[in-house]
């Protein structure tokens, strides 16, 4: 494929996914009270199972801490039901309450609703063109998806080269890597993870980092 239509290809699904999220503001506004996109989505991703937080993250592909932050505030509304393990306490299950039931249903309904509205048009055979490209489109984007998942820098390897997508932490640490011209997207490379991770900044400066120092870095590999 082409650079010009790569481009197009971004257009397009920029302006379907910024017009399909203003609609499900709309329907959240009027069917979901006290509800984000993201708790929607979390609850869309809890679904009828009875998941535990690390099984919770993985499915979402974000960091435990991030579940567990969107997880108690769903508890909090009562979308959610969190209890923790009698048999190993480490362990926090999650599942729907009768609120959450309620959301998911009306979430899949309006969806169903609103692709049959904008598809209803369109033939038969164009759609299965659509939906036979778009599959393999989506395949090639899930082999790749192992390879974009965000961890902290002290889960990779040793020699890997990663981009920071994300610093954690209170604005003192993130002044810290600043100065060290550690930012959002900037490229680093993984020297060491043992005991301390040694990483390298794209200005030629390594920093050593203990465990908890590590882990205020997001990346995915590059």
């Amino acid at each position: 494929m082409g650079n010009r239509n790569t481009d197009k290809v971004t257009d397009i699904l920029e302006e379907f996914f910024k017009l399909f999220y203003k609609t499900e503001d709309m329907a959240l506004k009027i069917g979901i009270q006290g509800l984000t996109h993201t708790e929607l989505h979390i609850i869309d991703a809890i679904g009828g199972d009875t998941l535990t937080m690390h099984e919770l993250s993985e499915r979402l592909g974000i960091t435990m801490g991030t579940a567990t932050v969107a997880i108690n505030k769903l508890s909090e509304k009562k979308f959610v039901i969190r209890k923790r393990s009698e048999a190993d306490r480490r362990k926090v299950f999650v599942n729907l309450d009768s609120k959450g039931k309620e959301a998911l249903a009306y979430h899949h309904n309006y969806h169903n609703m609103l692709l049959s509205s904008i598809t209803e048009n369109i033939s038969d055979e164009r759609l299965d063109q659509f939906l036979a490209t778009f599959e393999v489109i989506l395949g090639n984007l899930s082999k790749k998806t192992e390879f974009f998942k965000p961890q902290t820098i002290n889960e990779f390897q040793a020699g890997t080269k990663v981009s920071v997508i994300s610093i954690e932490g209170t604005p003192i640490i993130k002044n810290y890597f600043a100065d060290k011209g550690i930012g959002t997207f900037s490229k680093i490379e993984v020297l060491k993870t043992k005991p301390n991770t040694v990483i390298l900044t794209e200005g030629g400066e390594k920093l050593n980092l203990d465990i908890e120092d590590a882990k205020y870095l997001i990346g995915v590999k590059i």
